[in-house]
């Protein structure tokens, strides 16, 4: 599968707005169970780390996207 390079950072930024919305789920007292939210999150975690070890492989994308691997 190939993404095209633009939709890269709008995936990242949506990564990052889900990773920080869970989290805040995660502490919030409505949640019964903080498990399930916890291996979502590493989920996650796991996605945007997948693109970014793929992104780090093209130097000129990694310069256009940097900003976005920080939550």
């Amino acid at each position: 599968m190939q993404i095209q390079d633009d939709w890269l950072a709008t995936i990242l930024c949506a990564l990052n707005d889900s990773i920080k919305y869970n989290d805040t789920l995660r502490n919030s007292e409505t949640v019964s169970d903080v498990e399930d939210i916890e291996e979502w999150l590493m989920q996650i975690f796991e996605c945007k780390e997948y693109l970014q070890e793929e992104i780090v492989k093209n130097p000129e994308l990694l310069s256009k996207l940097e900003k976005h691997f920080k939550i």
